[in-house]
């Protein structure tokens, strides 16, 4: 990998885990207002929704346009390695038209699409799991491989499917799936203030628990990537280089210390989440998601 690989990676990991957990963020928020009938959480639920469409959107749209323009993705399959990549590509497309038609339907029928888009874009970042975990490993050889040589490599990674190392690598990814959700969600009610004036209290509420969610999720990803740390405890120089090339003979140690940003977005989260009027730390939480991505981006850089 190099340094613009790895980061393409980790960005895409970031938005397809967050976007398959969003719309159950949702339906969550909608049985929460029903249980605890408080309308606060039918309004959080709602710019929930719009931040799922919005996020799917980008996703299956960066998806096709690689897929359509033989991107550099697109590239790299080979083999069977081509009905996985055009699986993700048309669940990408299914889940982002499912959590359109919940914004233009009623009630019932919003909850039914929230949840099917929930399903389908499980579906989807399961098999962005596969191929990312394949591409971490090297065994995405490119198109212009030998289509036997794909079928090995393919065989060989299902085979370690059932491995130590890709159990953790989905722990991870279920963790980072979260902490995605909770902090893109917590950064979207901060930007929709001005859009959605529901009054300074809807805003102390939403904003405290977004948080405190975000935080717990957090905290969940830095034990994954502990665990992960404890798989793979040293990492090779001239990788490191490749992704860290402004840190020179520190390369590998740099990109050990890149792991201390994930408890420090999670930090970030805590303070935000301690604060009696969240929204004057808004800053926290849109400086926490770069920290988070750095975090992803050492833990990739390290398989």
């Amino acid at each position: 990998m190099t340094f613009y690989t790895c980061a393409a990676l980790a960005v895409l990991l970031f938005i397809g885990f967050a976007g398959a957990v969003l719309p159950f963020v949702s339906v969550w928020d909608h049985r929460l207002a029903v249980a605890r009938r408080r309308s606060l959480y039918d309004k959080s639920a709602g710019q929930t929704e719009h931040l799922t469409a919005a996020l799917h959107t980008v996703f299956a749209l960066g998806l096709a346009a690689d897929f359509l323009a033989d991107g550099f993705i697109n590239r790299l399959m080979a083999g069977p390695w081509v009905f996985v990549w055009e699986g993700l590509v048309l669940s990408a497309a299914l889940a982002t038209l499912c959590s359109v038609a919940a914004l233009l339907v009623g009630k019932k029928g919003r909850m039914v699409f929230s949840v099917l888009s929930g399903l389908v874009a499980m579906f989807s970042a399961s098999l962005l799991c596969v191929l990312g975990w394949a591409f971490c490993l090297g065994a995405l050889t490119g198109g212009g491989a030998d289509p036997e040589e794909a079928m090995q490599a393919f065989m060989v990674l299902l085979a370690g499917l059932h491995s130590v190392g890709f159990a953790l690598f989905v722990v991870f990814a279920l963790c980072l799936a979260l902490a995605a959700a909770y902090g893109l969600a917590l950064c979207w009610h901060i930007l929709r203030r001005n859009a959605d004036d529901f009054g300074r209290d809807y805003y102390t509420f939403t904003l405290a628990m977004r948080s405190r969610q975000a935080m717990s999720a957090g905290l969940l990803l830095t034990l994954s990537a502990a665990s992960m740390f404890w798989m793979y405890p040293a990492v090779d120089g001239a990788q490191s280089l490749a992704l860290l090339p402004f840190a020179g003979a520190f390369a590998p140690q740099a990109l050990t210390a890149g792991m201390f940003c994930l408890p420090a977005a999670a930090l970030l989260w805590y303070g935000m989440s301690r604060a009696a009027l969240p929204m004057q730390r808004r800053s926290l939480a849109f400086l926490a998601l770069p920290l988070l991505l750095i975090g992803v981006y050492a833990v990739l850089g390290r398989i």
